[in-house]
């Protein structure tokens, strides 16, 4: 078995389940293993079953005393169970499961796991999972609990992960003794095991802190990589100077200090024999896209096309129809190329690119595609896409001799890491704001203030102004107790009578997200129920009020994006913050995010509070590994593994055999360098 084979090599795995876990990015034997849990179940122990509160998770047990299964009509059953444990006696029941009835034995001592509830006067659990004490299906131990789609359970995914992990060993460890022994390493085997399976919390955490180191080394292998390559390969992508005076004094607004200072970082660039490899740190709302339309302006007017990617095709057509109208004055020619476009449209649009009559290309990353030839491309933008890696340039150097390319982030990134996240780019900060934004008002909610909440949001939308409502996920399961998008969106049309409420999410076709989101823009909608699909860029001036349910299960940096979602006009906006956690993490997140509108501040106590080389944290939340910005909050660790991937650059290939395992080396560096949409905050 290789970790690069297909996921329909494991049993179990046909077409449809395939289609489901590709559907989650799950492709490989090592994209199954690297979908880690997000939280645990602690089932090691029971508890007397008179000890549980009501709507808890629970493990308890007892010897099955009384069974009896009945119609409850229309074709269903239910089977009551009476059960007795050292502090008396309690009830299971079944619903529709009759052939349960026959399986369970009188006398027998069972484990279950479910939530308990009080009904009709007794402490009942519904549904629970039930198995034989001590029976090789005992529901006992440390249980993962995966994210997961519809049609594929957590469960199922944690049979498939087991049907791996018990095959691993040795073999599929890609690290040399030298680094293994020196950073006192687990092995790979052991780690995959006990992250998903932990035998204990120590085993856990030694198991995570070996998946991080390695996630960090091929990272940080591929960023000094990546500046080699630079370095090496490109050739000169100097841009005459221009007099952008021009374009400036058309601005119906004066520029920012700190606007003035990257546009001046920017401009010095562009005039060098070197290509441009700069990212543009700013918060939400300071104006990034002003100084993005100051570097299409100079490369254009000296005579270079300019590309400008977005991450989505809405967030596309908003730069799109914003750059036509600021360029219009200048005669330069624009064109959008996303997917969806009328076959005779498109080739009319390529024809015009590969000739160079039009100037400025907005789009997707399906701009670097291979139908795609430029006339003369010298500047490549990238909107909230943080790493435009070897692969994309490798791309471009076919479409053109150099590219100059700037990427736009309006995720702060703590001073600590920036220089060795981003080893591989110059980097520019705007940390000023335009002076007639006001500070977004943050409030902390709980349940019991939720009604109230609301209230206020109904009268600010009934003055004339618009709101987000953001809920983590789209439908509900019963898995999971989060607030889904689908249930608020039924409660809140019955609670805004007089308002037109709509529902937006990652699920829904592209036109009809277009749709929705075009009609809250003008305002056919008023309150937009979403998921975090509107966390990146989308800009609705109108829009003065945000509300953020089960706020505690975003970090931060997350948070504070979505807050900026509001505030882009000079009236007074809000944002509110429904916690249902009492967790002192979440309780001082909540805090911050009341007590700071900063950027960089929020991304400094963003790391502060993750627990900067702390792995010693509780598992109840579990180490998803999917966000980089969770991985760089282990600084000790970045350490390690940045000085050990420099001593593996500076091996020739004979020798860096000795550290890694080079096609393994490969298949993590191409993993992260060649992901589509590359965010790695």
């Amino acid at each position: 078995m290789r970790l690069s084979d297909s996921i329909t090599t494991i049993k179990g795995v046909g077409a449809k389940k395939q289609i489901l876990l590709e559907a989650m990015g799950i492709s490989t034997i090592y994209d199954l293993l690297e979908h880690k849990p997000f939280r645990y179940q602690n089932r090691l122990s029971r508890e007397p079953f008179m000890d549980v509160p009501e709507g808890k998770d629970v493990l308890i047990g007892g010897i099955l005393i009384n069974k009896r299964l009945r119609s409850i009509g229309k074709g269903r059953t239910m089977l009551e169970c009476a059960l007795r444990d050292e502090s008396g006696i309690f009830h299971a029941i079944f619903f529709n499961m009759p052939f349960l009835e026959k399986n369970l034995r009188l006398g027998t001592d069972y484990t279950l796991f479910g939530k308990m509830k009080w009904r009709n006067g007794a402490k009942t659990i519904v549904n629970p999972e039930m198995y034989p004490t001590d029976s090789p299906r005992d529901i006992r131990g440390i249980i993962p609990v995966y994210r997961r789609t519809a049609g594929i359970s957590s469960n199922e995914l944690s049979k498939l992960v087991r049907s791996i992990v018990d095959k691993l060993d040795e073999s599929c460890e890609w690290l040399g003794d030298e680094l293994i022994e020196k950073n006192n390493l687990a092995p790979e085997d052991y780690a995959y095991r006990n992250i998903h399976f932990p035998e204990s919390g120590a085993a856990y955490n030694r198991a995570k802190f070996r998946l991080i180191y390695d996630k960090l080394l091929a990272f940080q292998y591929s960023v000094l990589y990546n500046r080699r390559i630079l370095d090496e390969e490109c050739g000169n992508s100097k841009i005459a100077p221009v007099d952008i005076g021009k374009f400036l004094e058309s601005l119906p607004f004066r520029l920012t200090l700190g606007q003035q200072s990257a546009i001046d970082d920017i401009e010095h660039d562009l005039m060098n024999t070197r290509a441009m490899n700069r990212l543009v740190q700013g918060d939400v709302g300071c104006g990034k896209t002003v100084v993005a339309e100051t570097a299409i302006f100079h490369a254009v007017s000296a005579g270079w096309q300019a590309a400008f990617m977005a991450p989505t095709e809405i967030l596309a057509r908003q730069h799109f129809a914003k750059l036509s109208v600021d360029f219009a004055k200048f005669g330069m020619r624009i064109a959008l190329l996303i997917s969806g476009l009328k076959s005779a449209e498109r080739r009319e649009i390529l024809s015009g690119i590969s000739s160079g009559d039009i100037d400025i290309i907005v789009g997707t990353h399906a701009l670097i595609q291979s139908d795609v030839e430029f006339a003369k491309l010298g500047l490549v933008i990238t909107d909230e896409q943080h790493r435009f890696g070897v692969n994309q340039r490798k791309i471009l150097s076919e479409k053109s001799e150099a590219v100059n390319v700037l990427v736009m982030s309006a995720t702060p990134i703590p001073r600590t890491l920036a220089a060795t996240v981003f080893g591989d780019m110059d980097f520019s900060v705007i940390k000023s704001k335009p002076s007639n934004r006001k500070d977004i008002i943050t409030r902390y909610a709980t349940e019991k203030s939720r009604e109230r909440v609301y209230a206020n949001v109904y009268n600010e939308v009934r003055s004339g102004n618009r709101a987000y409502i953001v809920a983590p996920s789209i439908e509900e399961n019963e898995e999971s107790d989060l607030i889904s998008a689908e249930a608020l969106y039924e409660e809140l049309k019955i609670k805004f009578k007089g308002l037109k409420v709509g529902l937006i999410h990652g699920k829904l076709e592209k036109l009809e997200k277009e749709r929705i989101m075009n009609e809250f823009a003008d305002g056919s909608i008023n309150v937009l129920v979403s998921t975090v699909v509107i966390e990146v860029g989308i800009d609705v001036p109108e829009a003065t009020v945000i509300v953020i349910e089960n706020a505690e299960r975003f970090g931060l940096a997350q948070l504070h994006q979505l807050r900026g979602r509001v505030g882009r006009n000079d009236l007074q906006s809000f944002c509110y913050l429904i916690c249902y956690s009492d967790s002192e993490n979440a309780i001082a997140r909540m805090n911050a995010m009341v007590e700071i509108s900063d950027g960089f501040e929020i991304s400094e106590e963003d790391y502060r509070l993750r627990g900067a080389g702390d792995l010693m944290g509780t598992m109840q939340h579990g180490y998803s590994g999917n966000s980089f910005y969770d991985l760089f909050g282990y600084d000790k660790i970045l350490k390690l593994a940045t000085s050990d991937a420099e001593q593996i650059l500076s091996k020739d290939q004979s020798e860096i055999k000795e550290l890694v395992d080079i096609e393994q080396l490969q298949l993590r560096t191409n993993n992260i360098m060649m992901q589509d949409n590359s965010n790695i905050i």
